[in-house]
Parts: C-alpha cells; sequence; structure tokens
C-alpha cells in the first residue's frame, strides 16, 4: 500500500514538474455553439505554470444558464438560447505572484467532430457498400477512433464494416472511409460513432444512423 501511495505521489510531482516547463499558455480555441434546453458542456484547456489552475471570466457574459467552474475549467449548465456567444477567458496559476493568461474564445456553429457521408450505405446483392469522411473542428489535435457497424433487426448481431483509428488535426479530415460487406439476408441499421479523444478529460462522440437497408434472399 505504501509503495503504491509513493508512486502516485511521485506521479504527481512529476506531472507538476512537466507542466512547468511548458509555456503556460490556453490551449483551447473555441467553444461549442449552445443549443436552447440541451446540456452543455466545455473543457477549457490549459498548459504550463504551476498546477492547480483558477479560471474565470474577465470580459463578457456566458449564455443564461451556463457557468464556469473555476477549479475544473468546466463550462457546463442548460442553455436557454442557441446564439452564438464569445467570452474573454482568463487563467492563472499556483505560483508566486501567479502567471495569468487571456484569450478570447468564441463559440463555433460547427460540432467538434462533424460526419459526413460521402457514399450514403446501400445494398447491392447481398454487399452492404458505403463511405463516410470524419473532419475535427475541435480547434485541437486529437485521436480519432471511428467505428462502423451493421447491425441486424431481429437478432440485433452487429457486423463490423469499418474500424480505423488515426491522429486529426484541427480543421483535418480523414478522408473518405470506404466500406462493402457481404451480409446474409435481413433488415439492418447501420450505425457510425466517431470518438475523438483530446486527453481523458476531454472526449468528442458523434453518431449517425442508417434504417432501412435489407438484403434480399439469394
Amino acid at each position: 500500500m505504501r509503495t503504491c501511495r509513493k508512486s502516485a505521489a511521485l506521479f504527481v510531482l512529476l506531472a507538476a514538474a512537466l507542466a512547468a516547463q511548458q509555456p503556460f499558455q490556453i490551449l483551447t480555441t473555441h467553444l461549442p455553439r449552445p443549443r436552447q434546453n440541451q446540456p452543455y458542456k466545455a473543457q477549457l484547456l490549459a498548459t504550463g505554470g504551476s498546477l492547480p489552475y483558477t479560471w474565470r471570466i474577465a470580459q463578457g457574459t456566458l449564455p443564461e444558464g451556463l457557468s464556469l467552474n473555476p477549479q475544473t475549467g468546466v463550462i457546463a449548465g442548460l442553455p436557454r438560447t442557441s446564439e452564438p456567444y464569445s467570452v474573454l477567458i482568463a487563467v492563472a496559476d499556483s505560483s508566486q505572484p501567479p502567471l495569468e493568461e487571456t484569450r478570447l474564445l468564441p463559440s463555433s456553429a460547427s460540432a467538434p467532430l462533424t460526419l459526413k457521408w460521402t457514399q450514403k450505405p446501400q445494398v447491392s446483392g447481398q454487399d452492404l457498400k458505403g463511405a463516410i469522411e470524419v473532419r475535427n473542428n475541435s480547434g485541437q489535435t486529437l485521436g480519432l477512433t471511428v467505428i462502423v457497424v451493421a447491425v441486424a433487426n431481429d437478432t440485433h448481431k452487429a457486423f463490423s464494416l469499418r474500424y480505423t483509428h488515426q491522429e486529426l488535426t484541427n480543421q483535418q479530415s480523414t478522408g473518405e472511409l470506404p466500406f462493402t460487406v457481404f451480409l446474409p439476408p435481413g433488415a439492418y441499421t447501420v450505425n457510425v460513432d466517431a470518438v475523438g479523444e483530446v486527453s481523458p478529460a476531454v472526449i468528442y462522440r458523434q453518431h449517425q444512423e442508417v434504417t432501412g437497408l435489407t438484403v434480399p434472399g439469394s
């Protein structure tokens, strides 16, 4: 038990030391646009300086229903408007005297991840074909995982159509991700899940599905 505690303490000290070696700056470049009465959550990110950080709104106001947690840097709540907004965010580190950085963050109408069918799923004989493209609009580099499956409507059995994992920089797309899979007769729903991970605390998800696909009997 003592060894585990010492290892955990050493990890925290190393993490703090590594953070201190980085230039103190805000990494977040923009915020997701709110949707009225839809749960909202955005994680602000910074690097460098001395942990922990303290966040505040230096100028401007958040939409009604949203608030900023000064310790975690999370903006969350239930917005009462869908209008875009901009706020000047400030973050201070724990050094004495503290360092402080500010950045103007606009909200964007684009989702952090966008899915686009370059070829909508269709049945050809007993083959299910299609192609999808995913774009990173998060303002940050992320690790992207894309999983495409066909689920049989009667048995709920899933058939893998496409899997990919890659790093995407901001505004970069995967390019076309095609798939062609032979399936047994039946009715299917195609599900696409894209997961972009900036850090363990910042993960973006996007989901789409296409119904009404029937593979005829031979």
